[in-house]
């Protein structure tokens, strides 16, 4: 964490709560063994580590995804674990959107010309597009897909959708969507933004299949999990020219997205959350819950 981020969590800490951190940089440094309260943002809350607090009441969250966390093990041990339920949502889907035009309209290849002073007015005009028309498939309609549509649906796209849980009829028709099969959203959609959690049903469910569903000027957005595409196969893919373009903001120094050169891909580092707005949210309410579990009551957002 970076000293102004730090320094915010500092000025809003109630006096009532001993705020501590692993690595500080103008904070008190803090222990695994002294914490009762964990605010878990990258760290891997592994089995291990939970055994090494021994006096650990909540294990709180500052996102959605608990697969950094043994949540089985800390059920077993009663320890609850809370999560920040639809705090990012905005964050995340201002991201997603800023890809989609990012993509459309070449913004990085553009702005990296540029900085060479190179002059490439006429270089991408034939494949520069506006999202005015475009058929936006949402797979995932929760709280970060419902706030996706209600952004793109001011540029007059035509919003399609698939989930486990169908919305109900009033909410599709306020957010204007249609609710259609996960195959016909893949063949429909000139972007694809993904907004699911990762999970056994979910892992690997963009593959090579899907890519030759898709649209060649098909454009796919990730914001949720990098383990939901097959990381090779979307390479495969985009230098094959099977889709037109992609945005990975979730995925390992490891996978072989990451510093790979290539048209038309854009890599973030995990950053579809990382507001100064957002994170002033989530640790609002992790302080809140803290000063809950003190007072003997139940936090809030628990699993």
């Amino acid at each position: 964490m970076n000293e102004p981020m730090e320094r915010m969590i500092l000025d809003m800490c109630p006096p009532d709560v001993d705020l501590r951190f692993l690595q500080p940089n103008i904070g008190k440094k803090g222990t695994l063994e002294e914490a009762e309260c964990l605010f878990d943002t990258t760290f891997q809350v592994t089995r291990e580590v939970i055994d090494q607090v021994p006096k650990l009441k909540l294990i709180q969250r500052t996102g959605v995804g608990v697969d950094m966390v043994d949540v089985a093990y800390a059920k077993e041990k009663n320890i609850p674990v809370s999560i920040c339920r639809g705090f990012n949502s905005s964050s995340v889907a201002e991201l997603a959107v800023l890809d989609m035009l990012a993509l459309y309209r070449y913004i990085v290849d553009l702005t990296c010309l540029s900085r060479k002073k190179e002059w490439h007015t006429w270089t991408f005009r034939h494949e520069s597009y506006e999202l005015l028309g475009k058929t936006i498939g949402i797979i995932g309609g929760g709280a970060i897909g419902r706030e996706v549509m209600k952004r793109v649906s001011a540029f007059g796209t035509h919003l399609i959708y698939n989930d486990v849980v169908r919305m109900d009829e009033k909410m599709e028709k306020e957010l204007g969507c249609e609710y259609v099969s996960f195959d016909e959203l893949i063949e429909r959609s000139d972007i694809i933004s993904l907004h699911v959690p990762l999970l056994d049903s979910t892992r690997g469910m963009i593959g090579a299949k899907q890519f030759a569903q898709m649209k060649d000027t098909a454009l796919l957005i990730n914001t949720a999990r990098g383990q939901l595409v097959d990381a090779p196969a979307l390479v495969d893919a985009l230098k094959s020219k099977k889709i037109r373009g992609a945005a990975v903001d979730v995925f390992e120094p490891e996978d072989p997205l990451f510093g790979l050169e290539i048209d038309n891909l854009i890599t973030t580092p995990h950053v579809g959350a990382a507001t100064y707005d957002n994170y002033y949210r989530v640790y609002k309410f992790g302080l809140e819950n803290a000063q809950r579990v003190a007072a003997g009551k139940e936090p809030l957002g628990c699993l």
